[in-house]
């Protein structure tokens, strides 16, 4: 494999583990500041946040270990970050890393938002917040045709 796609890959696992270990690290303080009422709901919630931010570790680690595997599963840890939403009652956002995004709030009239965030999850569902809203990660759409690339780059490099 060509060094120049060798540090790529570090570069994508550095980014991947360190997304995860923030994403745990904020989720835990979130947890246990003493605002959040720790009840089963919450953790089943929590639980799966941190399942998500560990994912993104383990495909950062795989991208060492067998580039190819990693690669792919990789793709899809980015593929869940791409679209974030709100709709009424429901809601989904994962980040692990940075998010740079852009949006439409929908509620009155089409409104233009830009937002950036570090490591977070938010999932709703059955608490109806009025909100209407959908968004792109530009970071993660960027990381998802990188690794594309990449990933053609390391099948070609196998055949030879």
């Amino acid at each position: 494999m060509a060094q120049h796609v060798h540090k790529q890959l570090k570069a994508l696992a550095i980014y991947q583990v360190a997304g995860g270990v923030l994403g745990i690290l904020l989720t835990a303080w979130v947890l246990f500041q003493g605002q959040v009422m720790i009840d089963q709901p919450a953790l089943r919630i929590t639980f799966f946040a941190v399942g998500l931010f560990v994912f993104s570790i383990l495909c950062g680690r795989m991208l060492l270990r067998n580039a190819q595997r990693g690669l792919v599963v990789s793709l899809i840890n980015q593929v869940l970050q791409v679209v974030y939403f709100t709709f009424g009652a429901f809601g989904f956002q994962y980040v692990s890393g940075l998010r740079i995004g852009f949006g439409f709030d929908m509620i009155g009239s089409w409104v233009f938002k830009f937002r950036v965030a570090l490591s977070s999850f938010e999932f709703q569902a059955g608490a109806d917040m009025g909100e209407k809203f959908i968004g792109i990660n530009l970071v993660a759409l960027f990381l998802i045709l990188w690794i594309e690339r990449l990933l053609e780059q390391v099948k070609a490099s196998n055949k030879v």
